[in-house]
């Protein structure tokens, strides 16, 4: 499965993401979440800012355990170490704007895993069945679970990723799912 060049969805999440600006200081991008969609799981990046704002409907954000409802117009910041979740807990469509900064390889990483999700190649969490995809597409968005100690995530996201680019797969990665060229 190809993507199209800046608009991608994720069945598991349940969401369309529409790219609105993609720099290598910044991405932003507009999400279409479906109703009861949202992320399988808490995660925290280490040196990424997030900023969600509300255009339509109502997202709820798990923040450092601490649940937020947002509304129309609404916005929350992540920083890096925040611990967050999203979910869409009603019966119609959230469209929320998200900005990250800096954008690094962010957009690769989201075009890989959704990309597999729309072929099957994830598990129900959203995490590719494979290992190195796994590592390489985590390496990419900086995504960390914060059930695990950061440093023993980043050596063995670390060293997959390197192993898996060694071995050609983010070559292929990129070149099955990412418009990365552009």
């Amino acid at each position: 499965m190809s993507v199209k060049k800046n608009v991608f969805s994720n069945p598991i999440i349940k969401d369309v993401i529409e790219i609105i600006e993609d720099t290598k200081d910044r991405l932003v991008f507009k999400t279409y979440l479906q109703p009861f969609g949202g992320q399988n799981t808490m995660h925290y990046h280490s040196k990424l800012t997030e900023t969600f704002k509300i255009i339509e409907g109502e997202l709820v954000v798990f923040l450092n355990n601490k649940k937020i409802i947002l509304k129309q117009g609404d916005c929350a910041i992540i920083k890096p170490f925040d611990v967050h979740q999203f979910i869409n807990a009603s019966n119609k469509e959230v469209i929320f704007k998200v900005e990250i900064y800096p954008a690094k390889q962010i957009k690769q990483g989201l075009q890989i895993i959704y990309g597999l999700a729309n072929n099957g190649k994830t598990f129900k969490s959203g995490l590719p069945k494979n290992i190195f995809y796994t590592a390489i597409s985590l390496n990419m968005m900086d995504a960390f679970v914060p059930t695990a100690p950061l440093c023993i995530q980043k050596a063995g996201i670390t060293f997959l990723a390197t192993l898996g680019r060694f071995l050609g797969l983010e070559k292929k990665l990129l070149n099955t799912f990412s418009n990365f060229s552009d």
